[in-house]
């Protein structure tokens, strides 16, 4: 693997002079986008002795992972639903669009059926937990790249994680600020949301006001972590008030 200029965090797997990206037919190229160096080592080490599959280039940035996308147009990128502080649901989005040629599959530790969902909408062909088998995630990736959905079996099975993310409706939002929220998911601001869902920009302004005082959010990035059960809820007027002891 060599440095591709400039970015110090992504490599590709062979130097410039190689042919087409498709180099062998039937060989399924890889890129991964995960900002784990460790992650990186154990697809690569995983891959090697694959028949099939191969690493092509790695990326642990959603701007590095970009480029190397629009250079090597792999048949297939494996990518984390986070990525430093960038959204990999995004990242997928935005390499259907850029790579239509590239399948992505989501391989990650979030179990959340929100998640999941924002994921697939997107356009993932796929959605793995890391703690998987490697024979089974070797098997899942060459479906995908077969064009084969794969999602982890154990999907949605996980339970104990309740707080907030079992709590969303309980709270009161309307079809339209749930439509709104997993806009925000996939990391898309005011006007993006507008131009998707067909509504005024303000409109999604007045929507984002109330989705942070139901879930009794900070800022967006508090809310997605509410609504997918990765923070702890905080007090606000959309949620209950610490009892005051009687004096």
């Amino acid at each position: 693997m060599r440095d591709l200029g400039g970015t110090g965090t992504a490599t590709l797997a062979r130097p410039d002079s190689r042919p087409d990206a498709r180099y062998r037919a039937g060989l399924c190229h890889v890129v991964i986008a995960d900002d784990s160096p460790l992650m990186h080592l154990a697809v690569r080490s995983m891959l090697a002795g694959a028949p099939g599959l191969t690493l092509a280039a790695a990326a642990s940035t959603v701007p590095a992972a970009e480029q190397l996308i629009q250079r090597v147009r792999p048949d297939l990128l494996v990518c984390d639903t986070a990525i430093g502080a960038d959204s990999g649901v995004a990242l997928c989005r935005w390499t259907r669009q850029a790579s239509p040629v590239t399948a992505v599959v989501m391989l990650t530790s979030r179990d959340e059926p929100l998640l999941v969902q924002s994921a697939l909408a997107a356009g993932a062909i796929g959605y793995l937990l890391k703690d998987s088998a490697a024979e089974i995630l070797l098997a899942s990736l060459g479906l995908a790249a077969a064009g084969r959905l794969v999602l982890d079996e154990r999907l949605g099975t996980q339970r104990h994680r309740t707080g907030l993310a079992d709590c969303v409706a309980e709270l009161g939002l309307s079809r339209r600020e749930r439509e709104v929220l997993e806009e925000l998911m996939l990391g898309l601001d005011n006007k993006a949301i507008a131009a998707r869902l067909c509504i005024a920009e303000d409109t999604v302004k007045s929507h984002v006001k109330a989705i942070f005082r139901k879930l009794g959010a900070r800022d967006r990035a508090h809310a997605v972590a509410l609504a997918l059960g990765s923070a702890p809820p905080s007090t606000g007027p959309g949620l209950p008030q610490p009892r005051r002891a009687v004096r």
